[in-house]
């Protein structure tokens, strides 16, 4: 019998039901077969958000569960690994928005990944950035070598956080994410885990669409400006990796964050 996968995906009111039925049937076409998709709703949806959760709720490999209250992401992802990791029938846990679109090849590629680089803990891939409208606009490329992910953690996150496959045995030891944390809490996943040794890898092949809509920039604003800023200092601190490149790094990066919508625009399309 072949490994096993658990899918996490968090859902919530904005997102879009259209959206969300795409992202799913993007994992019901997945030619690795061997997965249970494992869906948190993370407080009040619409009715259209309930309609597309009871259609693939009829699936046997399909697992929702409602929750009365909005409590975020990082809450529901640690739900869902709590969950997994107290069944013990899991080799993976792959992670999955419920607005992106895996390639149908993803968990093969990756699954495949992972048992030929038993050293590897987790393994993303690069994306297409698409529009709303599903309309491609940007081939981001990722570090794929450990070293290169850990020299450039503070001017690169390492990751696509919806295109990583972990292995189960990252959460053996009560590493989650950061409830606290409204956003970045994958960043400061990764330094833990760089903290504890875990090695990285990306496949440099797009397995997965990640949608970037209208309100991408103007969303990022003096919380996330914050939370990136105190997010890096937490890498200072734990991975010792405080250069003078580094710290301007930091600093240009939080005048970023606050700038206007427009001026973060053009700074993401021009050196993303």
């Amino acid at each position: 019998m072949k490994d096993k996968i658990a899918v996490a995906m968090s859902v919530y009111k904005n997102d879009s039901s259209a959206h969300l039925e795409i992202a799913i049937q993007s994992l019901m076409n997945q030619t690795y077969r061997y997965f249970d998709l494992f869906i948190e709703v993370d407080g009040t949806v619409s009715d259209a958000i309930k309609s597309v959760l009871d259609k693939f709720g009829n699936v046997d490999n399909v697992f929702v569960n409602f929750n009365e209250y909005n409590e975020g992401l990082a809450t529901r992802l640690n739900q869902i690994i709590d969950n997994v990791m107290k069944k013990k029938c899991y080799v993976y846990i792959a992670r999955m928005d419920a607005d992106d679109i895996s390639h149908e090849l993803r968990f093969e590629k990756q699954v495949a990944f992972l048992l030929e680089n038993s050293e590897i803990s987790v393994v993303g891939s690069d994306v297409l950035e698409v529009s709303d409208d599903g309309v491609e606009l940007f081939y981001k490329k990722m570090d794929s070598k450990h070293a290169e992910m850990l020299k450039n953690i503070i001017k690169k996150c390492p990751f696509n956080h919806p295109s990583v496959m972990f292995r189960t045995s990252v959460f053996e030891h009560g590493v989650r994410y950061k409830s606290e944390l409204d956003n970045t809490q994958d960043y400061y996943l990764w330094v833990d885990l760089l903290t504890l040794n875990r090695k990285f890898a990306n496949i440099n092949e797009p397995l997965l669409k990640f949608r970037v809509n209208n309100t991408f920039h103007s969303r990022r604003g003096l919380k996330k400006a914050m939370n990136d800023l105190n997010s890096r200092l937490y890498a200072f601190k734990k991975l010792k990796v405080c250069t003078l490149s580094n710290i301007l790094h930091t600093c240009l990066l939080f005048l970023l964050r606050m700038s206007p919508s427009f001026i973060k625009s053009f700074a993401y399309n021009r050196f993303r």
